[in-house]
């Protein structure tokens, strides 16, 4: 069996942590903050190699990580404000953030040019410059909640996959499950029938050939696919069960090619569709009938049909599925929608010279 849903990779702690925000943040601080030394720099590394500007920049980029990780807090406890008020405080943070930030990189600068000191430039001179630095820090700000954002919407996605998901696997569980109780129902039916008959090897035969078939269903995920040569399997389980009913009447002609064997569908796909054709073609006839399960892979297509020659459906329009036929062949147009979306095709037609075909095409894949 191969399991239709991806396992869950282990990750080790610090794989963790590094695919984490909190690494993400610091990265992203280092890597911006050191290229803004680096751009700052290299201009006077280039025209002024003796200059002391390399250490200036260096120092402020050190004093940018400090004042924009405080800007980071900040954000957080007023990442649940209303947006006016928000846009409000992140400017105005943004500013007193420059005006300090200018502070220390101009008294860094007072120690290599004394010249710039407080009695030559004034205390005020110390917050020259504020205005290029509030707009670092806007920048700074703006992408801080453009990332927080992007991360939140990423968040959101995630987790509407995840439910998403969730409710798929359930629309599959409640559609495949849907089948055992309508089966359970139709068998004990049939030995009930043969108990009041007083026929009992007949139905201890049913009733241990049911016991393995529901065994088998049991067993088997829904949310798994398995061989089509599996499913044949699961298939003479149900047959016979059947033709303890049925004897002589029913005949099954099984014509699948080694290729199409090996093809994965998903599990108890076709059970459905034989009692289907058991209860309308078989049943209905005092001679019984034929059924027949051809299996071919053409065109990367893995192409089904189980066919009867039972009365049929004169009044069938083309390319429309027959009503009131019970709930197997809308089970089973509705699991192969789930499951390959538009990737599939679900045909039925009248059968020649007599009976119904139902044709089914999904993509063909094999165990890996």
């Amino acid at each position: 069996m191969v399991s239709s849903l991806p396992l869950r990779a282990t990750t080790s702690p610090w794989r963790r942590w590094f695919e984490s925000h909190e690494a993400q943040f610091w990265a992203l601080q280092f890597v911006g903050w050191s290229g803004w030394a680096v751009a700052g720099a290299i201009g006077w590394i280039y025209w002024m190699p003796d200059s002391p500007y390399v250490q200036v920049y260096g120092s402020g980029a050190v004093m940018g990580v400090v004042v924009s990780t405080a800007l980071r807090y900040l954000y957080r406890g007023i990442w649940t404000w209303p947006m006016a008020p928000r846009v409000v405080v992140a400017l105005s943070a943004s500013y007193l953030a420059g005006g300090v930030w200018r502070l220390g990189k101009n008294l860094v600068l007072g120690l290599y040019y004394p010249a710039r000191g407080p009695h030559d430039m004034g205390w005020l001179g110390y917050f020259e410059g504020i205005t290029s630095s509030f707009y670092i820090l806007v920048t700074w700000s703006g992408l801080y909640f453009g990332i927080k954002w992007y991360q939140m919407l990423q968040a959101e996605s995630a987790k509407v996959l995840r439910i998403s998901a969730t409710a798929h696997q359930a629309q599959l569980k409640a559609l495949r499950y849907q089948l055992n109780p309508h089966f359970l129902f139709n068998t004990l039916n049939a030995i009930s029938t043969l108990i009041l008959e007083r026929d009992t090897t007949r139905a201890n035969t049913m009733v241990t050939n049911l016991s393995k078939f529901l065994r088998h269903s049991l067993d088997s995920d829904p949310m798994q696919k398995v061989s089509l040569e599996q499913e044949l399997g699961a298939l003479n389980l149900y047959l016979d069960i059947e033709k303890v009913r049925f004897e002589d009447r029913l005949h099954v002609d099984t014509d699948v090619s080694a290729a199409a064997r090996k093809a994965l569908i998903p599990s108890l796909l076709l059970q459905p569709l034989l009692e289907n054709s058991i209860k309308y073609a078989i049943a209905a006839s005092e001679s019984g009938g034929v059924i027949r399960v051809h299996g071919r892979v053409v065109d990367d297509l893995l192409e089904i049909e189980v066919a009867d020659d039972g009365p049929g459906m004169p009044t069938l329009p083309p390319g429309s599925l027959p009503q009131g036929r019970g709930v197997g062949i809308a089970n089973t147009r509705d699991r192969l929608e789930e499951i390959y979306g538009t990737r599939h095709r679900l045909m039925v037609e009248n059968n020649a010279p007599s009976g119904l075909v139902v044709r089914i095409r999904v993509p063909y894949e094999v165990c890996s």
